[in-house]
């Protein structure tokens, strides 16, 4: 089967993309394609805070972003970068570089649904490149982090969790958002949409690889100009891609792949939570994301249907558990069934015990025994006889 690829693309807010028909694992000798941005046939998005608008006033451009801590912004490098190479959002993997880096300070976020005059913005204060020693190259590098100056309240936006420790599987099913438009005449940028029942096309290596690096993967459709930076989200709202760059009619989208820039990710996070003042998301520091690992448990329930995570054991809720999701007090990490089970209440006797070795049973009160005190003890106790006596003598 055939269909039309793009020779390579990028998104930003600009230009149309340039294709060409051919096999779908053919690989053209030099594909190009370009920077666009937009959710073709999505639906306005009022709920989706976390995926913030991005207006960089050092261009005049918009990008879409994903809020995975509250002063942390995952987003594409084409949002923040310059580029060489490229002629009007066209983009050639072979040939196309970043080059100068924009300054954080003059590119603003925002949580509302409409990028515009009467939102409310917060302001950069750095901008995260890939790790040093990575290539400038553009195809499989689009990736950049925006830490902010300030947190954003949880109030306003809850931070989205990136899926730093699962990869993806061919077919999986998946929904974006963005602010970009809805077509390629750029109509209806700057509102967020979102779009459900997208699947994933091939991963990494799966993937054509002039079109698609081993960083990247292929989506399914609707990704237009102003939609770059933003995230492809899986079933349990877990960022699993960046928009990068697609082809003409909102094609053929190409998304950053979080879960190989996994590490990176984390770092950054952790370092931007020191210094914004609050405690490192647990996922940056190795927690699993599936939610699941986060239910609460002990609620009374008859049927696992009754429990946040599908899991009811002798009457009350519990989850899944594991070395590195331990349980809540109370509960030890039962190894045959997987889930935290209660720990039993201990009898008078095991009370007891619990505090004393095996070595020092309980004292029968019918057989006193000689207190041992310690030296320092001794020498205090010296010391209050000696006061006394004085007392009396005086």
């Amino acid at each position: 089967m055939s269909f039309c690829l793009p020779r390579v693309t990028l998104i930003l807010a600009l230009g149309l993309a340039a294709t060409a028909c051919s096999s779908a694992w053919d690989e053209p000798t030099d594909p190009i394609g370009e920077a666009r941005d937009a959710i073709q046939d999505g639906y306005l998005d009022n709920d989706d805070r976390a995926v913030v608008g991005i207006y960089n006033e050092e261009i005049g451009a918009i990008c879409t972003g994903s809020l995975i801590a509250p002063n942390v912004v995952l987003t594409a490098r084409h949002c923040v970068s310059d580029m060489a190479n490229e002629l009007n959002g066209q983009i050639t993997c072979r040939s196309t570089r970043f080059t100068d880096t924009h300054l954080a300070r003059r590119i603003f976020v925002t949580t509302d649904a409409e990028i515009g005059t009467f939102a409310r913005y917060y302001a950069g204060s750095e901008i995260v490149l890939l790790p040093g020693g990575e290539t400038d190259e553009f195809c499989g590098n689009d990736q950049a982090i925006l830490i902010l100056a300030e947190p954003i309240p949880e109030s306003e936006a809850v931070p989205l969790v990136p899926r730093v420790d699962l990869p993806l599987q061919e077919g999986e099913e998946y929904y974006a958002v963005g602010f970009g438009a809805t077509n390629d005449e750029s109509a209806g940028a700057g509102l967020r949409r979102r779009r459900d029942r997208l699947f994933i096309d091939c991963v990494a290596d799966g993937c054509p690889s002039s079109l698609v690096k081993a960083t990247e993967w292929v989506g399914d459709t609707g990704i237009c100009e102003g939609d770059s930076g933003g995230p492809s989200l899986d079933l349990m709202q877990r960022v699993i891609g960046v928009t990068s760059r697609g082809a003409a009619g909102c094609e053929y989208p190409i998304y950053g792949y979080v879960y190989r820039w996994a590490e990176w990710i984390k770092e950054t996070t952790v370092r931007a939570a020191r210094a914004g003042g609050y405690e490192a998301p647990s996922w940056a520091t190795g927690y699993p994301t599936d939610p699941v690992y986060s239910a609460e448990v002990g609620a009374a329930c008859w049927q696992p249907e009754q429990c946040p995570a599908n899991a009811c054991l002798d009457s009350y809720c519990t989850r899944p558990c594991s070395e590195a999701a331990a349980c809540p007090g109370g509960y030890s990490c039962n190894d045959e069934l997987g889930v935290c089970a209660k720990v039993p209440e201990p009898s008078e006797d095991e009370a007891w015990s619990g505090s004393c070795s095996s070595a020092n049973p309980r004292p029968d009160p019918t057989q006193p025994v000689p207190w041992v005190l310690g030296a320092a003890s001794l020498g205090a106790l010296a010391g209050l006889r000696r006061r006394r006596g004085r007392e009396q003598l005086g």
